[in-house]
């Protein structure tokens, strides 16, 4: 028999346990970040080929920064939200009070909980690499 996962992430200072969502649930959450993270990936990916001749070509880094450190995060704090009923219940909290390594942290988790196949695992891994947060 295989049992429901739970896992408990904190946020804020309050710790939330969150169920392995159904089917129904987990089917458009798990199609709606392989859709919306790919091309983030792909980004990542090209600026690894930027040559930095001269302290003016950090400039070059500034549009993919933008997308990680604001666009990014905005988007894994809604993917976080929308995956478990009790984050959606707690969305004003959370947002004013997480930190953005708090938000990083339980996605990262939520990622784990959502995928047993560990497709969406290595997406997690990849965006683990790059820091986001305080």
């Amino acid at each position: 028999m295989v049992e429901i996962q739970t896992i408990t992430v904190q946020l804020g200072d309050r710790e939330y346990l969150i169920q392995q969502a159904g089917f129904l649930r987990a089917k458009p959450w798990k199609k709606r970040l392989l859709e919306e993270m790919k091309p983030l990936f792909g980004e990542i990916s090209e600026a690894q080929n930027i040559e930095f001749n001269t302290p003016a070509d950090l400039v070059k880094l500034m549009p993919l920064a933008e997308k990680l450190f604001i666009e990014a995060l905005d988007l894994i704090f809604e993917l976080l939200i929308t995956y478990s009923p009790v984050l959606e219940e707690e969305r004003v909290y959370i947002e004013q009070y997480a930190t953005d390594a708090q938000i990083f942290a339980a996605f990262q988790e939520v990622v784990k909980l959502a995928d047993f196949f560990g497709l969406t695992v290595q997406l997690s891994r990849q965006l683990g690499r790059v820091k986001i947060g305080t």
